[in-house]
């Protein structure tokens, strides 16, 4: 799909330069064929993930931050489980998809990823979770379920085959699903800044990614 422009801005015509260096050891990292891989699986435009990940982390090796994410994009366990469980719900795991998440966490697929009540059966969810923290340092894993996410969000905001609300997929992204109730009103991302109550990091992150001079503009 067709990334919309806008005219928002977050970055100086000097901090863009800087920010292409950003770009660059992500284009040039050993890692970056895996972003290529799991945009072709998400249907994603390789130019988002980019910007996600150089907006993320930096395009640095793995690490976790006081929030507890783990980067390179950044994701969360409660996050990669939930991501996880939804691919289950929706029946989006293949076979060879299945048999690597249960080399990292034979919890959450000790009963081959069965859904019952919208739950996964019989699983032990702090435990799964504590395992899929560990996973989340395998560089391919986090950006397999880091891509996995933002395929989820943008989901959830396309309407018909090309309406998608982008700036709000990529808000969830960022803020979680509990800041849909503020950005649920707002059809772009100009509204969405200026209009809703979404918190500033969730603005600016909308910025930094879509915005003049950000990390999809400088591509």
């Amino acid at each position: 799909f067709v990334i919309p422009a806008t005219n928002l801005s977050y970055y100086t015509d000097a901090q863009a330069k800087a920010n292409e260096a950003i770009v660059t050891r992500i284009k040039t990292a050993p890692y970056f064929a895996n972003l290529q891989k799991y945009s072709r699986i998400e249907n994603l435009p390789i130019e988002l993930v980019i910007a996600v990940v150089a907006t993320e982390s930096g395009g640095r090796e793995l690490g976790k931050n006081p929030y507890g994410a783990v980067g390179l994009m950044q994701v969360k366990k409660i996050a990669a489980f939930e991501a996880i469980r939804r691919a289950s719900i929706a029946n989006e795991l293949d076979a060879q998809e299945k048999a690597w998440i249960k080399t990292k966490s034979p919890e959450i697929s000790k009963n081959d990823f069965k859904i019952k009540y919208g739950s996964l059966e019989g699983v032990d969810v702090e435990k799964a979770k504590t395992e899929l923290e560990a996973a989340l340092f395998d560089t391919e894993f986090n950006i397999f379920i880091g891509t996995m996410l933002l395929g989820q969000a943008i989901d959830s905001y396309t309407e018909g085959k090309d309406q998608i609300y982008l700036s709000k997929a990529i808000a969830i992204y960022n803020q979680g699903s509990g800041s849909r109730r503020r950005i649920d009103d707002y059809d772009n991302a100009t509204d969405i800044i200026e209009k809703s109550t979404l918190g500033t990091e969730g603005k600016n992150y909308i910025k930094k990614i879509l915005g003049k001079n950000g990390y999809v503009h400088i591509q």
